[in-house]
């Protein structure tokens, strides 16, 4: 006989994923605000990649604060949504074309590295602090 499964177990494990899941995405998010108006005259790399490693760094860190054995992949999964999110919104909502250069469209396909960065990086400094 299979045991019961405890569903308010599994709800609230669940309903504390998609909040850390949030909370990771929105720092990025907010770092990413902040850090743009910092590299507003600086050359058009740096000022498209600047904003996204900072926010996604900040991010993946948030991500391994929670949960040092699930850290990376929330930080990967927070960094796909937010990657995605953008270019919904740019090309979906605002209609954006691609334009003639692919890497500057396509900057936010950068946020998953980032935010992986970030959570490996604060990983790594846990493991040498031990």
């Amino acid at each position: 006989m299979m045991a019961p499964v405890n569903f308010i177990g599994l709800r609230v494990l669940t309903l504390l994923l998609f909040l850390r899941t949030g909370v990771a995405l929105s720092l990025g998010l907010f770092v990413w605000t902040l850090s743009t108006d910092l590299f507003v005259g600086l050359p058009t790399m740096l000022a498209l990649l600047g904003p996204v490693w900072l926010g996604g760094m900040c991010g993946g860190f948030v991500c391994v604060l929670f949960s040092p054995q699930q850290g990376l992949s929330l930080a990967f999964v927070a960094g796909l949504l937010m990657a995605f999110g953008f270019l919904l919104i740019r090309h979906g909502y605002l209609g954006m074309p691609m334009g003639p250069n692919t890497f500057v469209t396509l900057w936010p396909m950068w946020f998953p590295p980032a935010y992986y960065v970030g959570a490996y990086g604060y990983l790594l400094f846990l493991h040498q602090s031990k």
